[in-house]
Protein backbone atom coordinates (compact mmCIF):
# COMPACT_ATOMS: atom_id res chain seq x y z
CA UNK A 1 0.00 0.00 0.00
CA UNK A 2 2.78 2.44 0.72
CA UNK A 3 4.75 1.50 -2.47
CA UNK A 4 0.98 1.98 -4.90
CA UNK A 5 1.12 5.47 -2.64
CA UNK A 6 4.14 6.99 -3.99
CA UNK A 7 3.78 6.09 -7.50
CA UNK A 8 1.65 9.42 -8.21
CA UNK A 9 4.33 11.04 -6.79
CA UNK A 10 7.02 9.52 -8.78
CA UNK A 11 4.87 9.69 -12.00
CA UNK A 12 3.78 12.98 -11.56
CA UNK A 13 6.18 15.09 -13.41
CA UNK A 14 5.91 12.63 -16.36
CA UNK A 15 2.24 12.81 -16.91
CA UNK A 16 2.66 16.78 -16.13
CA UNK A 17 5.39 17.14 -19.26
CA UNK A 18 3.04 14.42 -21.26
CA UNK A 19 0.00 16.55 -20.63
CA UNK A 20 1.99 19.60 -21.24
CA UNK A 21 3.64 18.32 -24.83
CA UNK A 22 0.01 17.67 -25.68
CA UNK A 23 -1.46 21.03 -25.06
CA UNK A 24 1.46 22.47 -26.71
CA UNK A 25 0.74 20.70 -30.09
CA UNK A 26 -2.99 21.49 -29.48
CA UNK A 27 -2.58 25.39 -29.18
CA UNK A 28 -0.60 25.03 -32.29
CA UNK A 29 -1.44 24.63 -36.11
CA UNK A 30 -3.35 22.58 -37.22
CA UNK A 31 -5.35 23.02 -34.67
CA UNK A 32 -4.96 26.24 -32.98
CA UNK A 33 -6.84 26.23 -29.36
CA UNK A 34 -5.29 29.01 -27.68
CA UNK A 35 -6.96 27.50 -24.48
CA UNK A 36 -4.73 24.46 -25.04
CA UNK A 37 -1.45 26.92 -24.58
CA UNK A 38 -3.22 27.91 -21.19
CA UNK A 39 -3.25 24.60 -20.18
CA UNK A 40 0.34 24.16 -21.07
CA UNK A 41 1.80 26.67 -18.97
CA UNK A 42 -0.64 25.39 -16.77
CA UNK A 43 1.31 22.32 -16.71
CA UNK A 44 4.53 23.31 -17.36
CA UNK A 45 3.95 25.46 -13.47
CA UNK A 46 3.40 22.02 -12.21
CA UNK A 47 6.51 20.12 -13.74
CA UNK A 48 8.37 23.43 -12.43
CA UNK A 49 6.58 22.49 -8.65
CA UNK A 50 7.52 18.96 -9.00
CA UNK A 51 11.65 20.13 -9.39
CA UNK A 52 11.45 22.73 -6.98
CA UNK A 53 10.28 19.59 -4.94
CA UNK A 54 12.58 17.51 -5.55
CA UNK A 55 15.42 19.62 -5.29
CA UNK A 56 17.98 18.06 -7.93
CA UNK A 57 19.58 19.10 -10.83
CA UNK A 58 19.64 16.50 -12.05
CA UNK A 59 15.74 15.96 -11.98
CA UNK A 60 16.12 19.86 -13.37
CA UNK A 61 18.25 18.64 -16.08
CA UNK A 62 15.66 15.12 -16.83
CA UNK A 63 12.37 17.25 -17.49
CA UNK A 64 14.23 19.40 -19.28
CA UNK A 65 15.42 16.29 -21.82
CA UNK A 66 11.77 15.18 -21.12
CA UNK A 67 9.69 17.50 -22.22
CA UNK A 68 11.82 18.87 -24.96
CA UNK A 69 11.37 15.25 -26.57
CA UNK A 70 7.67 15.11 -25.79
CA UNK A 71 7.11 18.61 -27.54
CA UNK A 72 9.17 17.76 -30.60
CA UNK A 73 6.98 14.32 -30.82
CA UNK A 74 3.94 15.78 -30.86
CA UNK A 75 4.47 18.96 -32.24
CA UNK A 76 7.06 19.04 -34.62
CA UNK A 77 7.17 15.39 -35.90
CA UNK A 78 7.83 15.72 -39.57
CA UNK A 79 11.18 16.97 -38.81
CA UNK A 80 11.85 12.92 -39.27
CA UNK A 81 11.01 13.27 -42.88
CA UNK A 82 12.90 17.11 -43.26
CA UNK A 83 15.77 14.73 -42.45
CA UNK A 84 15.75 11.88 -44.06
CA UNK A 85 15.12 13.99 -47.12
CA UNK A 86 17.65 16.16 -46.33
CA UNK A 87 20.22 13.44 -45.51
CA UNK A 88 19.20 10.93 -47.92
CA UNK A 89 20.14 8.31 -45.22
CA UNK A 90 17.62 5.20 -43.97
CA UNK A 91 15.43 5.26 -41.85
CA UNK A 92 17.69 3.71 -38.98
CA UNK A 93 20.52 6.51 -39.43
CA UNK A 94 17.51 9.31 -39.57
CA UNK A 95 15.79 8.00 -36.40
CA UNK A 96 19.10 8.08 -34.39
CA UNK A 97 19.30 11.78 -36.01
CA UNK A 98 15.98 12.46 -35.10
CA UNK A 99 16.25 11.15 -31.38
CA UNK A 100 19.48 13.80 -31.16
CA UNK A 101 17.39 16.77 -32.21
CA UNK A 102 14.27 15.78 -30.36
CA UNK A 103 16.33 15.94 -26.92
CA UNK A 104 18.18 19.04 -27.62
CA UNK A 105 15.52 20.77 -29.91
CA UNK A 106 13.43 22.77 -27.43
CA UNK A 107 15.90 23.16 -24.75
CA UNK A 108 14.99 26.73 -23.98
CA UNK A 109 12.23 24.97 -21.74
CA UNK A 110 16.00 24.17 -19.39
CA UNK A 111 15.89 28.13 -18.82
CA UNK A 112 12.82 28.22 -16.96
CA UNK A 113 13.57 24.43 -15.14
CA UNK A 114 16.75 24.80 -14.28
CA UNK A 115 16.67 28.58 -13.08
CA UNK A 116 13.63 27.47 -11.06
CA UNK A 117 15.70 25.02 -9.37
CA UNK A 118 19.04 27.35 -8.92
CA UNK A 119 16.66 30.07 -6.89
CA UNK A 120 14.82 27.93 -4.76
CA UNK A 121 18.42 26.51 -3.93
CA UNK A 122 19.44 29.56 -2.90
CA UNK A 123 16.38 31.90 -1.59
CA UNK A 124 13.70 30.84 0.14
CA UNK A 125 11.07 33.01 -2.57
CA UNK A 126 7.45 32.78 -1.71
CA UNK A 127 5.07 31.44 -3.63
CA UNK A 128 3.18 34.96 -4.62
CA UNK A 129 6.44 36.32 -5.83
CA UNK A 130 7.85 33.33 -7.80
CA UNK A 131 4.80 32.60 -10.68
CA UNK A 132 4.18 36.74 -10.74
CA UNK A 133 7.72 38.20 -10.78
CA UNK A 134 10.60 35.22 -11.55
CA UNK A 135 8.22 31.92 -13.64
CA UNK A 136 6.92 34.73 -16.23
CA UNK A 137 10.35 36.50 -16.34
CA UNK A 138 12.15 33.24 -17.25
CA UNK A 139 9.73 32.52 -20.10
CA UNK A 140 10.53 35.54 -21.99
CA UNK A 141 14.25 35.32 -21.00
CA UNK A 142 13.82 32.00 -22.91
CA UNK A 143 12.39 33.59 -25.39
CA UNK A 144 15.15 35.60 -26.27
CA UNK A 145 18.86 33.86 -24.67
CA UNK A 146 17.69 31.01 -26.83
CA UNK A 147 18.22 30.48 -30.80
CA UNK A 148 16.71 27.05 -32.45
CA UNK A 149 16.78 25.76 -35.58
CA UNK A 150 13.18 26.79 -35.95
CA UNK A 151 12.40 28.98 -33.78
CA UNK A 152 9.39 28.76 -31.56
CA UNK A 153 7.88 31.43 -29.09
CA UNK A 154 5.89 31.17 -25.86
CA UNK A 155 3.45 33.49 -27.44
CA UNK A 156 3.40 31.34 -30.93
CA UNK A 157 0.76 28.95 -28.96
CA UNK A 158 -2.02 31.71 -28.64
CA UNK A 159 -1.54 33.40 -32.22
CA UNK A 160 -4.96 31.57 -33.12
CA UNK A 161 -7.15 33.33 -31.07
CA UNK A 162 -8.02 36.87 -32.68
CA UNK A 163 -8.37 39.05 -29.44
CA UNK A 164 -5.73 37.77 -27.10
CA UNK A 165 -3.07 37.73 -29.89
CA UNK A 166 -3.26 41.54 -30.20
CA UNK A 167 -0.94 41.80 -27.75
CA UNK A 168 1.46 41.15 -29.81
CA UNK A 169 1.78 44.85 -31.34
CA UNK A 170 4.17 44.70 -28.35
CA UNK A 171 6.17 41.89 -30.06
CA UNK A 172 5.57 37.60 -29.56
CA UNK A 173 7.63 37.76 -26.24
CA UNK A 174 5.14 40.37 -24.96
CA UNK A 175 2.33 37.88 -26.14
CA UNK A 176 3.90 34.97 -24.30
CA UNK A 177 5.06 36.67 -20.80
CA UNK A 178 1.08 38.07 -20.24
CA UNK A 179 -0.26 34.69 -21.16
CA UNK A 180 1.70 33.09 -18.42
CA UNK A 181 1.32 35.92 -15.98
CA UNK A 182 -2.39 35.81 -16.64
CA UNK A 183 -1.98 31.97 -15.58
CA UNK A 184 0.00 32.43 -12.82
CA UNK A 185 -2.63 34.81 -11.51
CA UNK A 186 -5.23 32.12 -11.84
CA UNK A 187 -3.20 29.73 -10.38
CA UNK A 188 -2.28 31.49 -7.17
CA UNK A 189 -6.29 32.67 -7.09
CA UNK A 190 -7.04 28.97 -6.87
CA UNK A 191 -4.50 27.76 -4.67
CA UNK A 192 -4.97 30.57 -2.36
CA UNK A 193 -8.64 29.48 -1.86
CA UNK A 194 -9.86 33.39 -3.13
CA UNK A 195 -13.83 33.13 -2.75
CA UNK A 196 -14.09 37.00 -1.76
CA UNK A 197 -14.75 38.84 -5.09
CA UNK A 198 -12.69 41.90 -3.25
CA UNK A 199 -9.84 39.59 -3.10
CA UNK A 200 -10.91 38.24 -6.38
CA UNK A 201 -10.47 41.47 -8.12
CA UNK A 202 -6.53 41.76 -7.62
CA UNK A 203 -6.14 38.76 -9.42
CA UNK A 204 -8.44 39.38 -12.31
CA UNK A 205 -7.66 43.08 -12.87
CA UNK A 206 -4.60 42.07 -14.98
CA UNK A 207 -6.43 39.77 -16.97
CA UNK A 208 -9.04 42.57 -17.52
CA UNK A 209 -6.81 44.79 -18.21
CA UNK A 210 -5.27 42.98 -20.89
CA UNK A 211 -7.99 41.92 -22.79
CA UNK A 212 -8.83 45.63 -22.61
CA UNK A 213 -6.01 46.68 -24.29
CA UNK A 214 -5.92 44.05 -26.64
CA UNK A 215 -9.79 44.92 -27.16
CA UNK A 216 -8.48 48.46 -28.39
CA UNK A 217 -5.83 47.03 -31.17
CA UNK A 218 -8.34 45.18 -32.54
CA UNK A 219 -11.06 48.18 -32.63
CA UNK A 220 -7.77 50.61 -34.24
CA UNK A 221 -8.61 51.83 -37.87
CA UNK A 222 -6.17 51.77 -40.15
CA UNK A 223 -6.17 54.37 -42.94
CA UNK A 224 -6.54 52.95 -46.25
CA UNK A 225 -3.46 52.66 -48.33
CA UNK A 226 -2.81 51.48 -52.01
CA UNK A 227 -5.00 48.89 -53.68
CA UNK A 228 -2.66 45.68 -54.63
CA UNK A 229 -4.19 43.57 -57.34
CA UNK A 230 -1.89 40.54 -57.01
CA UNK A 231 -1.64 36.71 -58.68
CA UNK A 232 -0.39 33.99 -56.55
CA UNK A 233 0.98 30.88 -58.22
CA UNK A 234 1.49 28.16 -56.54
CA UNK A 235 3.10 25.77 -59.04
CA UNK A 236 3.66 22.33 -56.99
CA UNK A 237 6.61 21.65 -57.77
CA UNK A 238 8.49 18.35 -56.50
CA UNK A 239 11.26 19.50 -53.82
CA UNK A 240 14.56 18.82 -56.26
CA UNK A 241 17.41 16.83 -54.65
CA UNK A 242 20.97 17.53 -56.31
CA UNK A 243 20.74 14.00 -58.38
CA UNK A 244 18.09 15.87 -60.68
CA UNK A 245 20.15 18.91 -61.12
CA UNK A 246 20.97 17.65 -64.58
CA UNK A 247 18.12 15.75 -65.40
CA UNK A 248 16.82 17.31 -68.75
CA UNK A 249 13.27 16.10 -68.43
CA UNK A 250 12.63 16.74 -64.74
CA UNK A 251 13.77 20.53 -65.37
CA UNK A 252 11.95 20.91 -68.77
CA UNK A 253 8.82 19.64 -67.38
CA UNK A 254 9.12 22.10 -64.65
CA UNK A 255 10.17 25.30 -66.74
CA UNK A 256 7.25 24.42 -68.85
CA UNK A 257 4.44 23.65 -65.95
CA UNK A 258 5.33 26.56 -64.28
CA UNK A 259 5.42 28.93 -67.46
CA UNK A 260 1.66 27.04 -68.45
CA UNK A 261 0.36 27.69 -64.91
CA UNK A 262 1.46 31.31 -64.93
CA UNK A 263 -0.22 31.83 -68.38
CA UNK A 264 -3.57 30.46 -67.45
CA UNK A 265 -3.17 32.88 -64.40
CA UNK A 266 -2.36 36.25 -66.44
CA UNK A 267 -5.46 34.87 -69.08
CA UNK A 268 -8.26 34.43 -66.65
CA UNK A 269 -7.48 37.27 -64.00
CA UNK A 270 -10.40 39.20 -63.20
CA UNK A 271 -9.04 42.58 -63.58
CA UNK A 272 -5.69 44.01 -64.68
CA UNK A 273 -2.63 43.12 -62.72
CA UNK A 274 -0.25 44.70 -60.89
CA UNK A 275 1.69 41.95 -59.63
CA UNK A 276 2.24 38.06 -60.11
CA UNK A 277 4.09 35.81 -57.26
CA UNK A 278 5.89 32.74 -58.05
CA UNK A 279 7.10 31.03 -54.68
CA UNK A 280 10.52 29.98 -53.59
CA UNK A 281 12.20 27.10 -55.58
CA UNK A 282 9.31 27.36 -58.03
CA UNK A 283 12.23 26.69 -60.81
CA UNK A 284 14.68 25.08 -58.82
CA UNK A 285 18.59 25.36 -59.27
CA UNK A 286 18.33 28.01 -61.57
CA UNK A 287 18.90 31.69 -62.15
CA UNK A 288 18.71 34.62 -64.16
CA UNK A 289 21.78 36.01 -63.19
CA UNK A 290 25.08 35.98 -66.02
CA UNK A 291 28.10 34.68 -64.83
CA UNK A 292 31.33 33.33 -66.34
CA UNK A 293 31.93 31.09 -63.11
CA UNK A 294 32.31 27.50 -62.82
CA UNK A 295 29.28 27.19 -60.59
CA UNK A 296 27.30 29.73 -62.18
CA UNK A 297 23.35 28.89 -62.89
CA UNK A 298 22.45 31.42 -65.71
CA UNK A 299 19.58 30.01 -67.66
CA UNK A 300 18.67 31.38 -70.75
CA UNK A 301 15.44 29.48 -70.45
CA UNK A 302 14.59 30.34 -67.20
CA UNK A 303 15.05 34.26 -68.45
CA UNK A 304 13.03 33.27 -71.55
CA UNK A 305 10.17 32.56 -69.15
CA UNK A 306 10.02 35.78 -66.97
CA UNK A 307 10.61 37.83 -69.34
CA UNK A 308 7.51 36.50 -71.22
CA UNK A 309 5.49 36.70 -68.21
CA UNK A 310 6.23 40.10 -67.08
CA UNK A 311 5.47 41.12 -71.11
CA UNK A 312 2.37 39.10 -71.25
CA UNK A 313 0.84 40.43 -67.70
CA UNK A 314 2.51 44.23 -68.21
CA UNK A 315 2.98 43.74 -64.79
CA UNK A 316 5.91 43.60 -62.30
CA UNK A 317 6.95 39.77 -61.62
CA UNK A 318 8.45 38.63 -58.50
CA UNK A 319 10.40 35.13 -58.08
CA UNK A 320 12.71 32.89 -56.49
CA UNK A 321 15.69 32.22 -57.98
CA UNK A 322 19.68 30.88 -57.41
CA UNK A 323 22.30 32.96 -58.65
CA UNK A 324 26.19 33.19 -58.23
CA UNK A 325 27.50 36.39 -57.13
CA UNK A 326 30.45 35.78 -55.47
CA UNK A 327 29.22 32.48 -53.70
CA UNK A 328 25.84 30.91 -53.96
CA UNK A 329 22.86 33.29 -53.38
CA UNK A 330 19.00 32.56 -52.30
CA UNK A 331 17.61 35.61 -54.21
CA UNK A 332 14.10 37.22 -53.69
CA UNK A 333 14.04 38.93 -57.54
CA UNK A 334 11.60 41.32 -59.17
CA UNK A 335 11.42 42.26 -62.73
CA UNK A 336 9.98 44.81 -64.11
CA UNK A 337 7.97 45.83 -66.90
CA UNK A 338 9.20 47.73 -70.37
CA UNK A 339 12.99 47.86 -68.87
CA UNK A 340 12.64 44.37 -67.80
CA UNK A 341 15.59 45.09 -64.93
CA UNK A 342 15.73 42.54 -62.04
CA UNK A 343 16.12 43.89 -58.62
CA UNK A 344 17.89 41.30 -56.38
CA UNK A 345 17.42 41.27 -52.50
CA UNK A 346 19.57 38.26 -51.56
CA UNK A 347 18.39 35.54 -48.43
CA UNK A 348 20.18 37.07 -44.61
CA UNK A 349 19.38 33.93 -42.88
CA UNK A 350 19.84 30.86 -44.36
CA UNK A 351 18.70 27.33 -42.80
CA UNK A 352 20.81 25.69 -40.51
CA UNK A 353 21.41 21.93 -42.59
CA UNK A 354 19.40 23.06 -45.60
CA UNK A 355 21.24 25.99 -46.84
CA UNK A 356 24.32 25.29 -45.13
CA UNK A 357 26.64 23.04 -42.81
CA UNK A 358 27.43 25.12 -39.36
CA UNK A 359 30.86 23.45 -38.57
CA UNK A 360 31.30 21.96 -41.34
CA UNK A 361 35.56 22.71 -41.48
CA UNK A 362 36.15 20.97 -37.62
CA UNK A 363 33.36 18.43 -38.28
CA UNK A 364 33.90 17.17 -41.94
CA UNK A 365 31.94 13.74 -41.18
CA UNK A 366 28.86 15.61 -41.91
CA UNK A 367 29.00 16.49 -45.38
CA UNK A 368 28.32 12.77 -45.67
CA UNK A 369 25.59 12.90 -43.19
CA UNK A 370 23.64 15.50 -45.01
CA UNK A 371 24.39 14.93 -48.81
CA UNK A 372 21.93 17.56 -50.32
CA UNK A 373 22.86 20.54 -48.23
CA UNK A 374 23.27 23.67 -50.45
CA UNK A 375 26.19 25.92 -49.44
CA UNK A 376 24.86 29.57 -49.60
CA UNK A 377 26.10 32.46 -48.15
CA UNK A 378 24.41 35.11 -46.58
CA UNK A 379 23.74 38.69 -47.39
CA UNK A 380 24.09 41.92 -44.98
CA UNK A 381 21.93 44.42 -46.26
CA UNK A 382 18.42 45.53 -45.58
CA UNK A 383 16.45 46.43 -48.49
CA UNK A 384 13.02 46.88 -49.58
CA UNK A 385 12.00 46.79 -53.20
CA UNK A 386 9.35 48.59 -54.97
CA UNK A 387 6.57 47.68 -57.98
CA UNK A 388 4.46 50.07 -60.06
CA UNK A 389 0.70 49.91 -59.87
CA UNK A 390 -1.69 49.76 -62.93
CA UNK A 391 -2.52 52.72 -61.59
CA UNK A 392 1.22 54.35 -61.73
CA UNK A 393 1.62 54.36 -57.67
CA UNK A 394 4.74 53.16 -55.92
CA UNK A 395 4.31 50.18 -53.37
CA UNK A 396 7.26 49.39 -51.39
CA UNK A 397 7.39 45.68 -50.34
CA UNK A 398 9.58 43.85 -47.37
CA UNK A 399 11.05 40.78 -49.33
CA UNK A 400 11.45 37.42 -47.40
CA UNK A 401 12.59 34.29 -48.17
CA UNK A 402 10.98 31.43 -46.35
CA UNK A 403 12.80 30.80 -43.08
CA UNK A 404 13.85 34.75 -42.54
CA UNK A 405 9.64 34.58 -41.50
CA UNK A 406 10.29 32.98 -38.32
CA UNK A 407 12.47 35.50 -36.93
CA UNK A 408 10.61 38.81 -35.40
CA UNK A 409 13.73 40.82 -34.60
CA UNK A 410 14.49 40.30 -38.00
CA UNK A 411 11.41 41.67 -39.86
CA UNK A 412 11.21 44.63 -37.29
CA UNK A 413 14.79 45.78 -38.73
CA UNK A 414 13.82 44.66 -42.22
CA UNK A 415 11.09 47.18 -41.90
CA UNK A 416 12.28 49.82 -39.58
CA UNK A 417 15.51 50.50 -41.45
CA UNK A 418 14.06 50.46 -44.73
CA UNK A 419 9.89 51.05 -44.27
CA UNK A 420 7.87 49.06 -46.16
CA UNK A 421 3.44 49.21 -47.21
CA UNK A 422 3.19 44.95 -47.11
CA UNK A 423 5.46 41.87 -46.73
CA UNK A 424 5.60 39.13 -49.24
CA UNK A 425 7.29 35.58 -47.53
CA UNK A 426 8.18 33.60 -50.97
CA UNK A 427 8.64 29.70 -49.16
CA UNK A 428 9.10 26.20 -50.00
CA UNK A 429 7.63 23.98 -47.86
CA UNK A 430 7.99 20.47 -49.75
CA UNK A 431 10.98 19.16 -48.11
CA UNK A 432 9.02 18.34 -44.82
CA UNK A 433 6.26 16.85 -46.79
CA UNK A 434 3.98 17.37 -43.94
CA UNK A 435 0.41 19.50 -43.50
CA UNK A 436 1.28 20.19 -39.94
CA UNK A 437 4.75 21.82 -40.82
CA UNK A 438 3.33 24.12 -43.33
CA UNK A 439 0.57 25.10 -41.71
CA UNK A 440 2.81 26.56 -38.22
CA UNK A 441 5.14 27.94 -40.84
CA UNK A 442 2.29 29.81 -41.97
CA UNK A 443 0.86 30.98 -38.85
CA UNK A 444 4.46 32.43 -38.04
CA UNK A 445 3.52 34.88 -40.62
CA UNK A 446 0.35 36.09 -38.79
CA UNK A 447 2.18 37.03 -35.81
CA UNK A 448 4.87 38.71 -37.90
CA UNK A 449 1.78 40.46 -39.52
CA UNK A 450 0.52 42.02 -36.08
CA UNK A 451 3.68 43.23 -34.92
CA UNK A 452 4.48 45.18 -37.80
CA UNK A 453 0.92 46.01 -38.68
CA UNK A 454 1.47 45.43 -42.13
CA UNK A 455 -0.58 42.80 -44.44
CA UNK A 456 1.86 39.74 -44.73
CA UNK A 457 1.33 37.68 -48.22
CA UNK A 458 2.63 34.29 -48.53
CA UNK A 459 3.44 32.28 -51.81
CA UNK A 460 4.30 28.78 -51.11
CA UNK A 461 5.31 26.26 -53.99
CA UNK A 462 3.36 23.68 -52.78
CA UNK A 463 1.03 25.36 -50.25
CA UNK A 464 -0.23 27.11 -47.92
CA UNK A 465 -0.63 30.16 -49.88
CA UNK A 466 -2.46 32.39 -47.71
CA UNK A 467 -2.14 36.50 -46.78
CA UNK A 468 -3.01 38.10 -43.07
CA UNK A 469 -4.65 41.51 -42.79
CA UNK A 470 -2.30 43.75 -40.00
CA UNK A 471 -4.61 42.27 -37.08
CA UNK A 472 -3.73 38.37 -37.91
CA UNK A 473 -7.10 37.68 -40.04
CA UNK A 474 -7.20 35.91 -43.11
CA UNK A 475 -7.39 38.04 -46.50
CA UNK A 476 -8.10 35.13 -48.33
CA UNK A 477 -8.63 30.81 -48.62
CA UNK A 478 -5.67 29.19 -48.13
CA UNK A 479 -4.64 27.24 -51.34
CA UNK A 480 -4.37 23.61 -50.85
CA UNK A 481 -1.86 21.83 -49.59
CA UNK A 482 0.22 19.99 -52.33
CA UNK A 483 -1.77 21.00 -55.52
CA UNK A 484 -1.60 23.71 -58.30
CA UNK A 485 -3.02 26.34 -57.74
CA UNK A 486 -4.11 30.12 -58.61
CA UNK A 487 -5.39 32.81 -56.08
CA UNK A 488 -5.83 36.43 -57.38
CA UNK A 489 -6.13 38.78 -54.12
CA UNK A 490 -6.59 42.22 -53.31
CA UNK A 491 -4.53 43.90 -50.58
CA UNK A 492 -4.93 47.33 -49.19
CA UNK A 493 -1.50 48.42 -48.04
CA UNK A 494 -0.46 50.58 -45.34
CA UNK A 495 1.77 54.10 -45.15
CA UNK A 496 5.26 53.53 -44.46
CA UNK A 497 4.93 55.58 -41.72
CA UNK A 498 2.75 53.34 -40.19
CA UNK A 499 4.54 52.43 -36.44
CA UNK A 500 3.30 49.38 -34.02
CA UNK A 501 4.90 49.65 -30.17
CA UNK A 502 6.91 46.52 -31.25
CA UNK A 503 8.73 48.69 -34.36
CA UNK A 504 8.99 51.57 -32.23
CA UNK A 505 10.68 50.45 -28.75
CA UNK A 506 10.98 46.59 -29.97
CA UNK A 507 11.71 43.79 -27.53
CA UNK A 508 14.15 45.66 -25.20
CA UNK A 509 12.72 47.29 -22.23
CA UNK A 510 10.38 43.54 -21.96
CA UNK A 511 13.81 42.21 -21.39
CA UNK A 512 15.45 44.45 -18.98
CA UNK A 513 11.87 44.38 -16.93
CA UNK A 514 12.22 40.40 -17.12
CA UNK A 515 15.78 40.84 -15.77
CA UNK A 516 15.11 43.51 -13.29
CA UNK A 517 11.91 40.86 -11.87
CA UNK A 518 14.01 38.25 -11.82
CA UNK A 519 17.14 39.88 -9.62
CA UNK A 520 14.17 41.46 -7.85
CA UNK A 521 12.82 39.04 -6.55
CA UNK A 522 15.92 37.03 -6.26
CA UNK A 523 17.85 39.51 -3.95
CA UNK A 524 14.68 40.57 -1.60
CA UNK A 525 14.18 36.72 -0.93
CA UNK A 526 15.75 35.61 2.34
CA UNK A 527 18.73 33.13 1.88
CA UNK A 528 17.50 29.27 1.39
CA UNK A 529 18.45 27.68 5.03
CA UNK A 530 19.36 23.93 3.79
CA UNK A 531 18.72 21.15 5.85
CA UNK A 532 22.42 19.67 5.73
CA UNK A 533 23.72 23.17 7.31
CA UNK A 534 20.64 22.68 10.03
CA UNK A 535 21.79 19.73 11.15
CA UNK A 536 25.46 20.69 11.76
CA UNK A 537 24.62 23.43 13.85
CA UNK A 538 21.94 21.68 15.75
CA UNK A 539 25.04 18.98 16.11
CA UNK A 540 27.32 21.71 17.30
Amino acid sequence: MKIHSKIPGINSYFTYSALAAISFALSLEPYGFVTAGFVCVLFILLVTKEIIRVGTFRFAILCTVLFSFLVTCTSFYWMWSAIKNISSQGNFVTSILFLLYAILSFYKIGVVFVSAYFVQKYRLVSETKFYLLIFPALFLISDWICPMIFPVYWGDLFRNQILWRQMARFGTEVLGVVSVVSVSLLYLMVSHKISNWKESILYLAPIFFIFSTNLYFLAETIPSGKNLHMVLVQPNTPYAKNEIRENFDFMTKTLQDVYNLSEEAIRNAPKPIDVIVLPESSIPFLGTLPSDHTNSTYSQSFVDITTNLVRKANAPLIFNELVWDQGSRNSFSTQHPITLQIDRRYKHILLPFGEYLPFEDKLPFLKYLFPEVSHHIPYGEFSSQNIQTKSNESVILTPLICYEVLYPEFVRHMVKHSPSELIINLTNDSWFESHTETKQHAGAGRLRAIETGRPYVRAAVSGITTAYDPWGREMMGELPVFQKAIAYLDVMTVSTRRETPYLQIGPYPWRFMALFSLFFAFFTSPRAFHSHKKKNEIEI
